[in-house]
């Protein structure tokens, strides 16, 4: 698949975000926001098709999901970087109490 991510390997940075709730058959946004380990897992695999790349240099959680622990989330991007999937985990609009333990973690 030529795209526009392909014909620039290794010249750019991909960065991605995941958390909220997709629509799968009309691919839009319910407005709602889902970062369940499972729900992570599974659209990795999308946005990596859909970029045409093997890997993400950086997967970072758009918005906290107040109904998941912050350790959950990053244990499943951990599992992705394991998986050669991910490079690096970042995190948008989180506020440093706002992990069960009361730090935003690292980068595993």
């Amino acid at each position: 698949m030529d795209t526009a991510t392909s014909r620039y390997k290794g010249q750019v940075v991909i960065a991605t975000k995941f958390g909220w709730d997709i629509d799968p058959a009309e691919r839009k946004p319910s407005g709602r926001v889902s970062s369940r380990p499972e729900v992570i897992k599974d659209v990795v695999d999308g946005s990596l098709r859909r970029l045409g790349v093997d890997a993400i240099d950086l997967y970072y959680q758009h918005h906290v999901d107040p109904d998941v622990p912050i350790e959950d989330v990053a244990g499943a991007v951990k599992e992705l970087i394991e998986a050669g999937k991910v490079k690096h985990f970042g995190m948008s609009e989180a506020s440093a109490g706002g992990g069960s333990a009361g730090r935003v973690p690292s980068s595993p």
